[in-house]
Parts: structure tokens; sequence; C-alpha cells
């Protein structure tokens, strides 16, 4: 959990922070550091009426950063004047907020510094960046993988780029209201709170969905590459997984930076000499460091071994070292596409689902044993029924 260390002896105070803050965030009052914990991401917050009357704010502020090295500092105080704030500043806090500011005012300035922490000192979840030129496949494959997480455990979230309208949308059959745009608004204060009530969520699944267009079927306006990076970041704190599609996503500043966080770089292409032209110009265009590219691995959409082009020289065209084929099988790709109803969550995924879960690093096995040993359970019950 968050953690907000207080040094104070003012419970009003602590009662306030406690308030506008919610129940994820703990706030631990105390009057020094030296019982401290720092087990978990979280910030200092430093009563300024606290502070004896010997002692200079300066040097606390000092004293408290070098007891928790990496922490961001806050100092509530009742002297707003732009000298004394920017001596507060200079001395290494982080913020400054008004000791008496209501519950708004407390949750937008904490909360803003909280999710600098969350992103710098949170473990952040796994990101996977699936790129490719046909959109609805690159959309659809992003969108199985973010699906055999989401029903492996863990917490994920999908972001969809594709535009005019997402593709994911229609493949999960879910309304989307919500988008990058209006969550780069909303990053400030964002919290789990926020992003339970905000994202759109898949039922059957658990997974959640952010899409670029938000509903609206056009590109947003007024944010930039370092607003996506940014809240891709601090969405990664609140999840184990997140599966981006970079779908329309074209500016190759914005891929390059996002590949160099993620742990694994899925580029997926069909066995066209046309779209295998248009991938490697992407990839040209995106000009990935050493250390992105060996992440790299090709998913071969649509295989068929009866086609001559195969993944490996598709791969060495590419210069990627790793390749998997996915097989797919056209009629029913369709129908789930216009159905709503994607193929990972289908009883019988066949060997595409195969294919999506051995991408994902997830072993079958667990799930079909747990099916099986369920489905014995089922008929022993029926059989004591059908005697008793």
């Amino acid at each position: 959990m968050v953690r907000i260390h207080l040094l104070s002896i003012d419970r009003a105070l602590a009662q306030r922070i406690t308030d506008a803050m919610g129940a994820h965030v703990s706030v631990d009052m105390a009057q020094s550091l030296d019982d401290a914990t720092f087990d978990g991401p979280g910030i200092v917050v430093i009563d300024h009426a606290s502070i004896p009357a010997e002692r200079s704010m300066a040097s606390v502020i000092g004293e408290v950063s070098q007891a928790a090295p990496g922490r961001a500092v806050v100092l509530a105080t009742e002297d707003m004047y732009a000298v004394h704030v920017l001596q507060a500043i200079r001395s290494g806090a982080t913020d400054v907020m008004p000791r008496g500011a209501v519950a708004a005012e407390v949750s937008e300035i904490l909360s803003r510094v909280l999710n600098s922490a969350l992103a710098s000192q949170g473990r952040l979840g796994r990101l996977t960046l699936v790129l490719g030129t046909d959109r609805d496949a690159t959309a659809m494959l992003a969108t199985d993988m973010a699906l055999a997480h989401s029903l492996d455990g863990p917490p994920t979230l999908l972001i969809d780029c594709t535009l005019p309208s997402s593709t994911a949308e229609a493949y999960l059959d879910l309304k989307v209201d919500y988008g990058l745009a209006s969550a780069i608004t909303d990053i400030d204060r964002m919290d789990a709170s926020l992003l339970g009530d905000a994202l759109a969520r898949h039922e059957r699944s658990g997974l959640t969905v952010l899409t670029l267009d938000g509903g609206t079927g056009a590109e947003p306006v007024g944010i930039g590459p370092s607003d996506i990076v940014g809240l891709v970041q601090l969405l990664r704190a609140s999840c184990a997984n997140v599966v981006l599609c970079g779908g329309s996503l074209r500016n190759g500043g914005l891929l390059r930076e996002l590949a160099s966080q993620a742990q694994s770089i899925e580029v997926v292409c069909s066995q066209s000499i046309r779209e295998l032209d248009s991938c490697r110009r992407l990839l040209d265009r995106i000009a990935l460091d050493t250390a992105s590219a060996q992440r790299l691995r090709l998913l071969v959409w649509d295989h068929d071994p009866r086609i001559l082009l195969d993944g490996r020289r598709m791969a060495d065209a590419l210069d990627i070292d790793t390749v998997l084929g996915v097989p797919t099988d056209r009629v029913r790709m369709r129908n789930a596409l216009n159905a709503g109803r994607p193929m990972m969550i289908e009883r019988d995924g066949g060997q595409y689902a195969q294919a999506i879960r051995r991408a994902c690093g997830i072993s079958a096995s667990t799930k079909s044993n747990n099916f099986g040993i369920e489905k014995m359970r089922k008929a022993i019950l029926r059989s004591v029924e059908r005697t008793a």
C-alpha cells in the first residue's frame, strides 16, 4: 500500500489528509522517522507547525531528505508567500501545500506527488508493446494477449491506439468512453479509485480498457508524446500487465520511448511481401536502440506453413531474431470480431489460443487440469444426487 509519513502531532491534520486521500493510502503520523519502515512507495509530509522554534525549516527538510532517501518531501505550512515557498523548494521539498487546505486541494497536491513516487519507487507492471501495419490484426492479437494475462489472474490493462475507432472496443463488445486525453487531464489526481470508476471493464475476464479516441471517433488534440509516456508509466504502477497496441501511432520518437520501457515488443505481420515491406518501414521510422531491438519478436499472423514466405525469412528481412507463428481460422476470426466474442475466451480456442498463451509465457496445463478436476467434481455430485 502507498504510505504517507506525516511528521506532526496534529491529529486533525492527519485526519484531513486521510479523508482526502481515501482508503488506498495509509497515513502514518509520527514525530520522527527513526522507527519508520520504507517498504513500498510513498512520500513524507512535514507539518511546519510541529517544527521546534529553535530549528530552521531548511535544516529539518534536509534532515528528513537524508533519513528517507528517494522519498518526495511535502511541506504543509500556513505561510504560502512566494519567498517562503521558494526557500522550501530550494531546501529539498518537492512541493508545498497550505496547512489548512480543504480536502480537494490536499488530494490534488498529494496525488500529484504520489503519482510521481509510484512511477519512480513502485514496482512497475510488465509492458508489452504490440506493433503492426494491419490495424485490425494488431488490435485483435493485442486484445487476446491482454485477455490471456487477465484470465491468468493478474490485473491487466489494454491500451488500444487504433483510429478512427477502437478495434478492441468492437472485439470485446464494450463501450469505452474514457480515452487517453481524459486520463492525461486527470493524471494529477489519478488513483486506484478513479481508475476503477473511469476505465471500461470487460466483465467476463476482468480486463480494463483504455482507448486513444475515448469513444469520440477522432484523434485527441492537445496531448503530446511526453504526456502519453508519462501516463503509461503511471498506469504500470497500478497494473501487473499493460498491453499497448500501437495501432495508429506513427510518431517515431513516441514509439521509440515506449519501446525502451517495454519488456517485450511484438511485431505483427502476415505472410505478405507488401505487409512485410510496410513493417520494415515502420521499424525504420522508429529506429530502435540496440537494447530495444533485442526484445523484438515477430508474430506471424494467420500463419500457414504452405506459404513460401515463411516466418524465418520474414524475421531475417526485419532483422528480428525470434519468431512465433499464430495460426488463425479466418471465418472464426471474422465471426469473433463481428459478434464481439474474442477467440481467446472461447471454450475451445484451439491452436490460436495455444499460440497466444505461448506468446504470453502462460502455461495451459494449469488451466486445463483445473477444468478437468472441476468437471469430475460436478459429475460425482450429479451421481450422488441421483442415488440419494
